[in-house]
């Protein structure tokens, strides 16, 4: 796992702005962080830390330039920069298997009647989702209904597994699509029975996971992404209470996947990165 780098602490009213360009113009991945009447820049990768010192460097003598526009990363870079990530990577390619499999293959028409005898009567009941299993409440997390439905959802795939993966390593990402994608899939059978599908309570899982994070990890998305997809969840439930279907959503895979997010964010600790010069 590559660690996260806090690489300089700067006063607020310092310009960082020359800085930053170049590092997106370079296709380095960082974050600025305002926080105690500072900020702190942070790099994803640690091992970008050498080049981006002289370039700090060259910023603090007046003597940085600005790289060249053409200069644009390869399909080979772009594939190493995903190796970085196998993990997100193998994913993403299941996710898109599957989807294949779906458009041949009827057999995965089964999982959704996953438990379709025992809805409603028996939803309150624990011994209820023993009796399902794990595995087959869990799998429907892989299934997409159309192409909008799984590049939707690989678009937020790559939004947010990949630098979870880079910060938090393998086994936070792992415990985030097993975990959310379980307790999601559980709360949505129960708010509406069987028959749904996809990976969005474990996008919403992760979009929780990040969001509380955000202020302590540079993950290199926007500050403004949760709350504004939980104000779109918040209107979606308003719309679907008020006309029934209007958003074809799993609110309750959302809702489950997105609280579980939380708390395994809230008890997973945060490794502290070295403390960098002071400008």
């Amino acid at each position: 796992m590559t660690e996260p780098a806090l690489i300089l602490v700067a006063e607020l009213d310092v310009d960082l702005s020359p800085v930053t360009k170049h590092l997106w113009a370079e296709r380095i991945a960082h974050r600025v962080v305002e926080q105690d009447d500072r900020q702190y820049l942070y790099l994803a990768d640690a091992a970008d830390a050498e080049r981006v010192k002289d370039w700090l460097q060259q910023w603090q003598d007046g003597e940085l330039q600005a790289p060249s526009p053409t200069e644009r990363a390869d399909t080979r870079q772009q594939l190493q920069t995903w190796l970085q990530t196998p993990v997100s990577f193998v994913f993403l390619l299941l996710f898109i298997a599957v989807f294949i499999w779906m458009q041949v293959s009827d057999s995965w028409q089964n999982w959704l009647t996953t438990g379709a005898d025992l809805w409603p009567q028996q939803r309150l009941q624990l011994s209820t989702y023993l009796d399902i299993g794990l595995w087959a409440l869990w799998r429907p997390t892989l299934l997409h209904f159309s192409f909008m439905h799984i590049l939707f959802n690989s678009l937020w795939w790559f939004i947010l597994a990949r630098p979870i993966e880079r910060h938090d390593g393998v086994l936070p990402l792992l415990a985030l699509v097993l975990i959310c994608g379980l307790a999601g899939n559980a709360v949505q059978w129960w708010y509406a029975g069987p028959s749904f599908g996809g990976v969005s309570g474990v996008t919403m899982g992760m979009l929780g996971w990040v969001g509380l994070r955000l202020r302590r990890v540079p993950y290199a998305v926007p500050t403004m992404l949760l709350p504004v997809m939980v104000g779109w969840m918040v209107i979606s439930v308003a719309l679907d209470t008020v006309i029934p279907g209007t958003s074809g959503t799993a609110h309750g895979a959302h809702i489950g996947g997105l609280i579980s997010g939380f708390l395994l964010a809230a008890l997973w600790p945060v490794k502290q990165s070295q403390s960098p010069p002071e400008v």
